[in-house]
């Protein structure tokens, strides 16, 4: 039905990974989505360890250099693409399932050899549109690390694009600057979102969209620190099913939990839009 492609231009950590986890995972707990949520990092596996705990065997420390391991997961699914074996069904046989029929996670490659890493970047376009008709949603967490040839495949094929900026004024300028030199971020499925938001900042979202003149309100996810503790903790899943027994009180988490909310929402109304041609 869609690609969601969430990026960051920032040299400074957006916390756009665990904004996607957080989106990813409230979606599909609430709606009746299949979900497809793609990482795309090297030699990193923040959006992985939000899911799972990895005993501390993160970063590549336990795999040989140099060595692709083809037998499963991206590697695996990439190695069916290019002997033109793959398939929507076969996609799911590399997914790792976090919520049976609602979220599955594509894990970026175990590569540690950089060379590797862009040949498999090369494939992340045409794994998502594959998966997209198999999948009610697929979400892309782009990283930085990404290839430019790479980048812009999946960029074209995305049907929304989510821009995560920081709540300063550099970020925002920043972002600015990149509309003047790239006509592809002025385009109306290009959205912004604040990661990390802090409701007290001066930059709050509608003050970023009116320095922006933006006409839409960027989307935000706020910091939560217990969100963050157990992101690390990899229990992301616990997390979101302990503060549905605590709703209805004034409490951090209860914000967090509407702000997302909201959020995910947004984004549904873009999806649709999207698909109405209104965007």
């Amino acid at each position: 039905m869609s690609i969601i492609t969430f990026l960051s231009e920032e040299l400074k950590e957006t916390g756009q990974s665990m904004s996607i986890s957080a989106i990813a995972t409230a979606m599909a707990i609430e709606h009746n989505y299949k979900i497809l949520l793609i990482s795309t990092d090297f030699i990193d596996k923040t959006l992985e360890n939000c899911f799972w705990n990895s005993n501390n065997k993160r970063f590549g420390l336990f795999t040989k250099a140099n060595v692709m391991d083809v037998s499963n997961g991206l590697e695996g699914l990439v190695r069916t693409f290019a002997s033109n074996r793959a398939s929507k069904d076969v996609i799911r046989s590399y997914t790792k399932p976090v919520l049976n029929e609602r979220l599955d996670i594509l894990q970026a490659p175990k590569t540690v050899n950089y060379k590797d890493y862009c040949n498999i970047a090369n494939y992340y376009s045409q794994i998502a549109e594959v998966a997209n008709s198999y999948y009610d949603i697929v979400l892309i967490d782009l990283s930085k690390k990404l290839p430019k040839e790479a980048k812009e495949k999946v960029l074209v094929i995305s049907d929304l694009i989510v821009v995560n900026l920081l709540q300063n004024m550099n970020s925002i300028s920043n972002f600015m600057k990149l509309k003047t030199q790239n006509e592809f971020f002025n385009k109306k499925n290009v959205l912004i979102m604040l990661g990390k938001y802090n409701p007290n900042s001066k930059f709050s979202n509608k003050n970023v969209a009116r320095l922006l003149r933006e006409k839409n309100i960027p989307m935000i996810v706020p910091y939560n620190i217990l969100f963050a503790d157990e992101c690390f903790d990899g229990r992301i899943i616990d997390y979101f099913l302990k503060i549905q027994r605590v709703q209805g009180y004034d409490n951090k988490d209860t914000y967090f939990i509407k702000q997302l909310r909201s959020t995910s929402e947004a984004l549904e109304y873009k999806m649709q839009e999207k698909m109405n041609g209104i965007i």
